[in-house]
């Protein structure tokens, strides 16, 4: 972080000292948890006219994912569409020369894995994995698994958060996901009355954790039950405060 966005962090903290959890090494923001949002991927290109995939590639994944990924490369590149990107991926890997390992090869300016699928378009990692029941944590590569999962090493442990108003201030998401997408503001999707109520729906925003299952599984070890356990406690006291009026603490 910036010398401004630890600052802000630092304030961020202070406020809600009260609302974060420590567990080991990890400071688990529950308000920013349990805020709602909708990844609604498939849907974002036809509404937005492009996703975060676009125009670029991931951070280079770790060297423990190159060989999972190159293990399941063939199946990956088998249910691809384009004849020609399968030849592609054949004929010069996916990898990109020169670079860090684990840099992952651009193709008209974007991810290799940005594909289309069925028509629309997303990460042919994700769909493979999801189609073959395979564990996406291990194949995806992590950077495109954090959002709106953000984590922040305060210098006294490591913030789990997510992006909102509150903490885009230092948070790697900044204000454009809020500001510009469907997925980060219920309150901005319950205005968009042009929307086909399937795309976005309202009814699918979940609180950010859920949409981090298996990385906050990862990370936090024989803990995670516990915290999943004190995040559903709270997402279902919010719910009832929200629907009667009540206040419950956090």
């Amino acid at each position: 972080m910036t010398q401004k966005e630890a600052y802000q962090c630092e304030k961020y903290m202070k406020r809600n000292r009260e609302s974060i959890v420590r567990v080991g090494d990890f400071l688990i923001d529950v308000p920013a948890l349990l805020s709602p949002f909708h990844l609604d991927c498939w849907n974002c290109r036809a509404v937005h006219g492009a996703t975060c995939c676009e125009d670029g590639q991931p951070y280079a994944v770790d060297h423990w994912q190159i060989p999972v990924i190159e293990e399941e490369l063939s199946a990956i590149s088998a249910r691809l569409e384009d004849p020609r990107e399968r030849d592609n991926w054949s004929d010069r890997g996916i990898w990109e020369p020169g670079q860090p390992p684990g840099t992952i090869r651009t193709r008209h300016g974007d991810c290799l894995f940005f594909q289309e699928i069925g028509g629309r378009y997303g990460c042919a990692i994700h769909a493979y994995a999801e189609a073959e029941g395979s564990d996406l944590f291990r194949l995806k590569p992590i950077s495109c698994q954090l959002y709106p999962i953000d984590l922040i090493d305060t210098g006294s442990g490591i913030l789990f958060t997510a992006v909102t108003p509150e903490t885009s201030s230092f948070s790697r998401w900044g204000t454009d996901y809020l500001e510009h997408f469907y997925c980060a503001s219920l309150e901005r999707r319950k205005l968009a009355r042009h929307l086909d109520d399937t795309a976005f729906a309202v009814d699918g925003y979940r609180p950010a954790y859920e949409w981090n299952l298996p990385l906050l599984r990862y990370l936090l070890k024989e803990q995670a039950n516990p915290v999943e356990s004190m995040l559903a406690e709270q997402s279902r006291a919010r719910t009832l405060r929200d629907g009667i009026g009540t206040t419950v603490a956090l």
